[in-house]
């Protein structure tokens, strides 16, 4: 039976501090979308009041810096550009179908990253002023190599351009912030009177790997974006849904303008959050039970290799400790220079092994592919171990 606990924590949404938690993966340990493993647990719980998520057990990790210096690890991962540019291609391609025949000439990239989405949105706007801003020194650097010209700073600094600009965008930010109501009236400010904003994020809806990040401070149901955007007084606010598509996981859109417009949106589907919370319960729990299946499977093989070195495996190296020490290294199927290696083991090209009847690999992927790479691999290896009939959602 779920305990009301009662903190100084208030909710950025309805304004209780009532909360339900949510159970750790594995206590006293985490992980970060950069990559980063942390001696801290994920201590997330959620709003009694609205079902918002929020990580009130731990500190915020941007009141450090975080975001300014150990951002880049992000993007410096075995495969960053495999999967990057069609991830974000299907950012920009859905954000134009969002915007159907408006056609911005002064557009903003609010956490901009390595400049991978405004590389996408310049193919589909080529006359356009295309600018970033994003916190991470190492980043915005790289991004001006690009062409692009790029504010390091945050939104909430003085340093913040000031617009007004045809389009502010922003992909998978809005988790990361100290406050999304702060975050999203700054972005407001930046838009000309006939100017729109952009704003997408994970969908908390089905539990799914946007919740086991211990740098995303929230998690939103499509009703608490909704509502944030009537509080900050947007005239047009407008939700949709992501595209199914291998790159993303599930996600939603925001389209908001400051005054009255005729924009389609999808309904926003309805949330019953006693279930979401037991949902919720059971995805973070089920790691603890993926650790056994793997690790007992794997418990007699002379070499267990992962296979991955990205957003997966680390779930898999921070919530199923027991398997992670049995990994000899990671394998990858894909040409990139991975002398750094992932986390602590050697990242090494998936034809460089000759497996024997006693080696294992492990799927350190989206569930979502499992069922493809265990046709792929069964030929050459006698052992591959899935996971995907777990609680597990991509």
């Amino acid at each position: 039976m779920e305990k009301e606990i009662k903190t100084q924590a208030t909710c950025h949404v309805c304004g209780l501090n009532h909360w339900l938690d949510l159970p750790d993966p594995t206590p006293g340990r985490s992980v970060t979308t950069a990559g980063r493993i942390i001696d801290e647990s994920l201590g997330k719980a959620q709003c009694i009041g609205c079902g918002f998520v929020q990580r009130i057990h731990a500190q915020f990790l941007g009141l450090a810096d975080y975001y300014e210096q150990d951002y880049a690890r992000y993007y410096d991962r075995p495969g960053t550009a495999h999967f990057h540019a069609a991830r974000y291609r299907v950012f920009a391609e859905w954000m134009a179908s969002v915007l159907n025949s408006q056609t911005p000439s002064t557009i903003l990239d609010v956490g901009c990253g390595q400049g991978w989405t405004m590389e996408a949105m310049k193919a589909l706007y080529p006359q356009a002023r295309l600018e970033g801003l994003e916190p991470s020194h190492h980043n915005s650097e790289v991004a001006r190599q690009k062409g692009f010209p790029v504010h390091t700073c945050r939104v909430s600094d003085a340093a913040m351009p000031q617009g007004p600009y045809d389009l502010v965008y922003s992909n998978n930010v809005l988790q990361h912030t100290a406050s999304a109501r702060s975050f999203i009236t700054s972005l407001k400010a930046m838009i000309g009177q006939d100017g729109v904003i952009v704003i997408t994020c994970p969908d908390g809806s089905i539990p799914n790997i946007e919740i086991l990040w211990a740098d995303q401070n929230f998690s939103f149901l499509p009703e608490h974006l909704i509502c944030l955007c009537q509080d900050i007084g947007f005239g047009t606010i407008s939700w949709f849904a992501s595209p199914s598509s291998a790159s993303v996981p599930p996600a939603q859109m925001l389209f908001l303008s400051k005054t009255p417009a005729a924009h389609k949106s999808t309904d926003v589907p309805p949330a019953n959050r006693n279930e979401i919370y037991q949902s919720r319960c059971n995805y973070l729990t089920s790691f603890r039970k993926i650790d056994d299946h793997i690790s007992s499977r794997a418990e007699n093989c002379e070499r267990v290799f992962n296979f991955g070195a990205s957003y997966w495996s680390s779930v898999l190296a921070a919530y199923c400790p027991a398997y992670w020490q049995q990994v000899s290294a990671c394998l990858v199927d894909y040409t990139d220079h991975f002398e750094n290696g992932f986390l602590d083991k050697a990242v090494l090209p998936l034809n460089s092994i000759q497996p024997t009847d006693t080696d294992a690999i492990v799927l350190g992927t989206s569930p979502r592919t499992h069922h493809t790479l265990n046709e792929k691999l069964v030929p050459s290896w006698q052992q591959v171990i899935s996971w995907d009939n777990f609680a597990v959602q991509c």
